[in-house]
């Protein structure tokens, strides 16, 4: 067995089939996170918070406009059987007017979006902009068609690929001929990323048929609630950076994302866990089986959970003085805002928009989403009048917090029992006790190191050494204890007395 095959044979052990999604978005992020740090030396705090409101709106675009065409592929491609390629037809070719049409509204609307967010640079950025949002939401179908027909390798593949050519081309642009040209760099990915799909679809190597009326009307009777509860959610979850934009200057948004830049780690581990949790849960005769359904469940869950709650540990430990040393001291700032972010990993470890997503209940988000989006303006807009810039990211948060307990409770209806049949208490507080004993040392290492990366470094290795360390020692004590049970029952008792029978 090669190194490679090695590689992939412990992610199958840790994520499941989710694997190389994870690699793939992990690679992506270690190759991405290079673009802030590099973007934040090379333009002036004003240009810098211009290149973040850019992708703020194409997000936004990319989120909203895809109607829930793209996720109802997790919901019918794996029923689908031979007619799966009809299904994807569907998407593609929804996805590809739609881009056009937004394409063209955000270059028309280009310097009203530049005078709402007080950032005039906006303005002369339309056409990118156009091109961008546009061709990323005609390509949005791109990883979904391949991960939903059962390609996980391939749709990774293409996660790395197109994060790899981003961060290069839009470096290379930065440095070599100056911070608008970076724009550009990003509009060619989007061109890319829609010629990469349909030459897939051309060559057959995506399921491809001619779409039929009666299967676009089921397609759409999923889609479109899933697409009204999907705006709800975008403008709930991206309010606070709007609201944010909209009462500061750029420089003062500039600080806020560098507060969060470490939260994509979240979609490394989440978003792939959940569309392979979403594929298992769709497959004939598992929601009839509330075992097997709450296998898969229990998986998603625990996977995310061994990952993210040691994540936002390391994440309080290291953090006040790593932000300085990778964005400098002009954003110092930003620390205080970065410890409160941080509380959103944990709320990620609990996957249910997805389920809610594989049992169909895409109704009841659209409704429970328009509630969700009162409670988050509500409190991020009271945050911001009492408390700043920290207010609104508390608002934001409480208001997550509330969402997710509701999911859950609704969620428990796919399983049927008790709602405390959908923790696996034992895993949940393994991993809860294995990152506290790992951050106790790690912490105290702060007054001995000085704040250098090479600290930053050691205190991580230290941190994961000490955590793993934890789980395996927990995990052969588990077996043990499992192999002393089995062997007490299999051992022969004591000759019980045959009782008398009457005759």
């Amino acid at each position: 067995m090669n190194a490679i095959d090695r590689v992939r044979a412990a992610l199958t052990r840790v994520f499941g089939r989710s694997g190389p999604l994870v690699l793939s978005r992990f690679t992506s992020f270690v190759v991405g996170i290079g673009l802030p740090l590099v973007l934040v030396r090379l333009l002036e705090p004003a240009q810098y918070g211009a290149y973040k409101q850019f992708f703020l709106i194409g997000m936004t675009v990319l989120l909203v406009g895809q109607i829930g065409m793209t996720q109802s592929l997790f919901y019918f491609v794996p029923r689908g059987g031979t007619q799966r390629g009809i299904y994807v037809a569907q998407a593609l070719t929804v996805l590809a007017g739609l881009g056009l049409v937004l394409g063209a509204g955000l270059w028309a609307l280009g310097p009203q979006l530049a005078a709402w967010l007080g950032s005039p640079e906006l303005a002369s950025l339309r056409l990118p902009l156009a091109i961008y949002g546009g061709g990323m939401l005609a390509a949005a179908p791109l990883e979904g068609s391949l991960i939903s027909d059962g390609r996980v390798n391939g749709a990774a593949f293409v996660y790395t690929s197109s994060d790899l050519i981003r961060t290069v081309l839009m470096v290379a642009a930065a440095k070599l001929l100056g911070g608008h040209w970076l724009f550009w760099a990003a509009a060619l990915l989007a061109v890319l990323r829609v010629m990469t799909l349909w030459i897939l679809v051309l060559r057959g190597d995506l399921p491809f048929a001619r779409p039929r009326r009666s299967a676009l009307r089921a397609q759409l009777d999923f889609a479109l609630p899933f697409a009204g509860a999907s705006l709800l959610l975008v403008a709930q979850q991206y309010f606070s950076q709007y609201a944010i934009s909209a009462s500061f200057d750029p420089a003062t948004f500039a600080l806020f994302t560098i507060a969060s830049f470490h939260l994509p780690v979240v979609d490394i581990i989440f978003n792939p866990i959940c569309e392979v949790m979403m594929l298992e849960l769709g497959r004939p005769g598992v929601r009839e089986n509330r075992t097997i359904a709450l296998r898969h469940w229990h998986e998603a869950m625990d996977r995310l959970s061994s990952i993210l709650v040691p994540a936002a540990c390391g994440a309080w430990l290291v953090g006040p003085f790593t932000l300085p040393l990778l964005f400098t001291h002009r954003y110092a700032a930003a620390v205080p805002l970065f410890m409160v972010t941080t509380f959103g990993i944990l709320l990620a470890t609990l996957p249910v928009d997805a389920l809610l997503r594989a049992a169909g209940e895409t109704r009841f988000l659209f409704g429970f989403n328009f509630v969700r989006l009162v409670t988050t303006v509500t409190l991020v807009l009271c945050g911001v009048k009492l408390f700043g810039l920290k207010g609104a990211i508390i608002g934001s948060l409480v208001s997550e917090t509330g969402a997710r307990v509701v999911m859950l409770l609704r969620g428990r209806r796919f399983f049927g029992g008790p709602l405390r049949d959908l923790f696996d208490w034992p895993m949940l507080g393994e991993i809860a006790g294995a990152s506290v004993f790992a951050s106790v040392p790690t912490y105290f290492l702060r007054f001995f190191l000085p704040p250098t990366l090479a600290a930053v470094g050691v205190s991580v290795a230290v941190y994961g050494v000490l955590y793993l360390g934890v789980r395996r020692a927990i995990s052969r004590m588990r077996r043990k204890s499992a192999a002393g049970s089995a062997l007490s029952g299999a051992r022969p008792g004591p000759v019980q007395p045959i009782a008398a029978t009457g005759s």
